[in-house]
């Protein structure tokens, strides 16, 4: 049971309708008196905040219950067609958009390239022009858009929401979200890209209802987002979660960091491409002039064919991710780790070779009860989760 508060302040009002929207959301069918049972709120009380809520649209009612004697209940459910939340997804290739309505179905998403990283201010501008043709395309009203949810490949202050390192963006002591503010006049929320994955593989995906989990992402760089006991884990300076720059080879390439064999340099999309395109460029020149997602695709491609070449460049990042996994598992003691971004696109082909890595870095007890397997999201999985953020609030999370 969902305890509610008791008390008459504008606080407890507002956190006794969240636990009652949060049950009718997570509760197929549900009716007033369930609902008041299952909070301990009088009749009255829990009669009052469904109004309120029917009044706001935010839930409907949809036809009648079971009844053991008596008049049928009222059933309730959340109303989709009532919120949507925006989601953009920065990276140094891309800006990746979403809206969502606050069941989490998709109304919008797209992709939009960039062939250089951003400046903060275009950044800015571009988002701004994104929001303003999705809400004019999609025939939204302002003021049914709980916020927008902004990820970053990188380090922010826990409290300021102020990005004061992103290198692949090459962004430092920098803030946009006041300046999105203004500029969208909707509530903008910040968080790192890897936390907002996980946020959506927590709200949408595999591990719903998993207290103990490690989402990584493999995109331009590697980031974690971490649950512990069901709640997101931030760290003393809210950065946890930069396993990118765990090194695993003393030999290895310097990172931008400045320290040497960080996975990110040995398996991330751009250390991939880069190798890919070092070994093949004397026989194909062109390759030099092709760009990180083609070099990319090109190594895909050439790997699901069969190519040693190829598939000897995912064994090796492979190889090396699965090591700082193993750390991680000793660390945390996860229940699952799920890898996303680009990863799923050639899982198949290496799921086996992070698992043998990783079981020689983790203690055995530990690596046999953690799974590690691929998000059933995709690259979008960044741009999904900043858009849960306002929805996560709405329902008190």
């Amino acid at each position: 049971m969902r305890e509610a508060r008791t008390g008459n302040n504008k606080f407890l009002k507002e956190l006794n309708q969240a636990i009652i929207l949060d049950l009718i959301r997570t509760t197929e069918g549900v009716s007033r008196k369930a609902l008041a049972d299952r909070t301990g709120l009088s009749a009255t009380a829990t009669g009052a905040i469904v109004k309120e809520l029917l009044k706001s649209q935010f839930i409907r009612e949809v036809g009648e219950g079971e009844s053991s004697g008596g008049r049928k209940p009222v059933m309730l459910e959340i109303n989709p067609d009532s919120y949507y939340a925006f989601g953009f997804d920065i990276d140094m290739r891309f800006i990746y958009a979403v809206v969502l309505d606050i069941t989490g179905k998709v109304h919008y998403e797209e992709r939009w390239e960039n062939r250089s990283p951003l400046t903060p201010e275009e950044a800015v501008e571009q988002i701004g022009r994104i929001f303003d043709t999705v809400v004019w395309a999609l025939r939204l009203r302002k003021d049914r858009v709980l916020g927008v949810g902004v990820s970053i490949p990188g380090m922010l202050d826990i409290t300021t929401r102020r990005i004061y390192l992103a290198p692949n963006l090459g962004w430092t002591n920098v803030d946009i979200r006041e300046s999105l503010s203004e500029k969208l006049d909707v509530p903008v929320y910040l968080d790192n890209e890897a936390m907002c994955s996980a946020f959506c593989e927590n709200w949408l995906g595999i591990c719903r209802g998993v207290e103990d989990f490690i989402c990584i992402n493999i995109e331009s760089g590697i980031g974690a987002g971490i649950f512990v006991r069901g709640k997101i884990y931030r760290g003393h300076t809210g950065s946890a979660g930069e396993v990118g720059h765990i090194s695993v080879d003393e030999n290895g390439p310097r990172c931008k960091c400045g320290n040497v064999g960080c996975i990110e340099t040995l398996a991330s999309i751009n250390a991939m491409a880069e190798k890919y395109k070092e070994l093949i460029s004397k026989t194909h020149p062109d390759a030099s002039e092709n760009t990180i997602d083609e070099n990319f695709d090109a190594l895909l491609q050439g790997a699901h064919e069969g190519d040693q070449t190829c598939l000897k460049i995912f064994k090796g990042a492979a190889k090396s991710l699965g090591k700082a996994i193993g750390y991680l598992i000793n660390a945390f003691n996860p229940q699952t780790i799920v890898i996303g971004k680009k990863f799923p696109k050639y899982s198949e082909l290496v799921l086996d070779d992070i698992a043998l890595s990783a079981s020689k870095t983790a203690l055995t007890h530990l690596a046999e009860s953690c799974s590690i397997v691929p998000s059933s999201f995709g690259e979008n999985s960044s741009a999904l989760g900043a858009a849960i953020i306002p929805v996560r609030k709405l329902f008190g999370k």
